[in-house]
């Protein structure tokens, strides 16, 4: 087993040519569950999604500028984190296929805001920039690791996501408490 970077390539390869050879493989859908809480000595709510082998929750509270308590992470913090986790471990992929070993790699993402929009007074986007900066200590040529950089911007699905129109839907369904 090709393990690089904790990445293993062998695993990476066969779901590649599985993918390539059956395209429906690569479709997947992740859930996530939300819970509300009405009672104000606590969050306001607790997320939770399944993943291959568990289930994680966590708690969030929107910063008191947006009316919750600012007690655990926001819910745009839960997004930087996806967006950082998902480009850095694309980028670790990308090296780690070019041969690139590393020693050490810390990374920082930074989500810019105008929240104008929110709160309804401006029609400026949300969403200013999202930067991510990586420390990577590695031997390797800088142009092989500013390749591994490309290619990740290329092939990340957060930034997939965030640079390209992906349709939205939502629903409200009320129900009845009987009794």
């Amino acid at each position: 087993m090709a393990i690089v970077n904790n990445i293993n390539l062998d695993a990476i390869a066969r779901e590649a040519q599985a993918i390539a050879a059956d395209p429906s493989r690569g479709r997947r859908i992740n859930r996530a569950d939300l819970q509300w809480h009405t009672d104000p000595s606590g969050p306001q709510m607790t997320v939770s999604a399944k993943y291959e082998n568990g289930e994680v929750k966590v708690e969030v509270d929107s910063p008191t500028f947006m009316g919750g308590k600012g007690s655990r992470p926001g819910p745009l913090h839960l997004c930087i984190l996806g967006l950082l986790s998902c480009f850095t471990a694309t980028f670790v992929t990308a090296a780690s296929a070019r041969g690139i070993h590393l020693r050490s790699l810390r990374a920082t993402g930074q989500c810019h805001l105008d929240l104008g929009r929110a709160f309804g007074v401006s029609d400026a986007p949300i969403v200013q920039n999202v930067t991510f900066t990586i420390e990577a200590e590695t031997d390797a040529p800088a142009e092989e690791v500013e390749a591994a950089r490309q290619e990740a911007m290329a092939r990340c699905p957060a930034i997939f996501a965030l640079a390209n129109p992906i349709p939205v839907t939502s629903q409200v369904r009320t129900v009845s408490r009987v009794g």
